[in-house]
């Protein structure tokens, strides 16, 4: 026999078992999204968006992924609006290897960080990501960020399109100090973040964390959190954080919150408090934040970010809450006041596991005198 056939008969067998070892991941959307500002018109647009991604998850624990966003404005009221929120036509979004294993996980090169579960960054990172465990009861965690994109897509405030900008990757930025303070320097600076996971069993967590960014800020601080009940049915989630900002041109800030949410399947309610001394954190939510509020969602990536007005300085702030989580619907309704002032009421509906559309009104009462209340809306086919 042909040494030629024999050795691709080899590389064919190879190749088939390769493919059935593997799982091969298809995902994409093509959609659009908008917002009308109901009291001053600067702020009106629309956007279409497609994307179209892979992942292949190895029996062994490594995966692979490649994935790309495409997007252009479609309408604004006022020129150049839209082009500040879809800054960028395409953006290769997804372009990592990683690997999870029982001791040791790693994602490596770009890739999105929503289920991660960091309390400041979100959308997705290029750069890398470690975790070591230690046993069920301990987990070191370590985060470097090289560029950042995506900051508008929160994990926890999926209710709203998650399509409504694009941004590419943009390095993180900084501050130089002047006699008057600070001023923004180029986007150049370093995203570092490590912390420890210290588990009993699936009742209490508590995170002890510090993120870093070179000539900007660094912020040590922590996380606890008292679970009761299963989250498939009836179950309390208290939740405790405090987080201490150290600013380059500003004065430091801290952050102490406290939310206590119950639930029963896929319904929620609850409520929280939280006190800023100071500067507060807010500088810290330009790179991602676990909050439930939806200020800095409707004004999606000014400068590459997506902060709203909370964490800011001396605020003094109390909130309720309601929602759902349904695999066919989802809600978001909370109310704000004090220091930080908001009410947003969110609705997405999915048809048939690939139809996705939903609506929205944000109020941000304490903000350029009452003017910036949002009305929002979307649509998207995804696979």
């Amino acid at each position: 026999m042909n040494k030629k056939i024999i050795c691709g008969s080899f590389a064919l067998a190879g190749l088939f078992t390769f493919a059935q070892a593997a799982e091969f991941d298809l995902y994409g959307h093509f959609g659009a999204a908008g917002q009308k500002n109901t009291n001053y018109n600067d702020s009106d647009y629309a956007g279409a968006s497609a994307s179209i991604g892979f992942n292949v998850f190895f029996t062994n624990g490594i995966s692979i992924g490649l994935g790309g966003w495409a997007a252009i404005p479609i309408y604004e009221n006022v020129k150049n609006n839209a082009d500040q929120i879809y800054k960028d036509i395409f953006v290769l979004s997804d372009a990592y290897f990683a690997y999870n294993g029982d001791i040791f996980n790693i994602a490596l090169g770009r890739y999105d960080t929503n289920n991660m579960g960091y309390d400041w960054f979100s959308g997705h990172n290029q750069g890398v990501s470690l975790g070591f465990n230690i046993g069920n009861f301990l987990s070191i965690w370590g985060l470097y960020s090289h560029q950042q994109a995506f900051q508008f897509q929160r994990f926890n405030r999926e209710t709203s399109s998650q399509i409504n900008a694009l941004w590419n990757y943009k390095g993180h930025y900084g501050y130089y100090k002047t006699n008057e303070g600070g001023g923004l320097k180029s986007n150049k600076e370093h995203f570092a973040a490590a912390g420890v996971d210290v588990k009993i069993g699936e009742v209490f967590r508590i995170t002890p964390y510090v993120y870093f960014v070179t000539n900007n800020l660094t912020a040590p601080g922590g996380t606890a959190k008292l679970t009761l009940g299963r989250h498939n049915d009836l179950y309390s989630d208290t939740t405790l954080k405090y987080t201490h900002v150290s600013q380059v041109g500003a004065p430091d800030g801290h952050l102490l919150l406290a939310d206590q949410e119950f639930g029963y399947s896929w319904f929620r309610i609850g409520g929280g408090y939280y006190k800023t001394i100071d500067a507060g954190a807010g500088r810290l939510t330009d790179f991602g934040d676990d909050s439930r509020f939806y200020g800095g969602i409707v004004e999606a990536n000014v400068n590459n970010r997506a902060s709203g007005g909370y964490y800011g300085y001396d605020q003094s702030t109390w909130y309720v809450f309601t929602g759902a989580r349904h695999e066919m619907f989802k809600f978001d309704l909370l109310y704000a006041n004090g220091g930080y002032k908001e009410f947003s009421a969110l609705l997405s509906i999915t048809l048939f596991k690939h139809l996705d559309f939903g609506a929205g009104y944000v109020d941000l009462a304490n903000i350029e005198n009452n003017r910036r209340n949002y009305v929002t809306g979307f649509v998207k086919a995804i696979w």
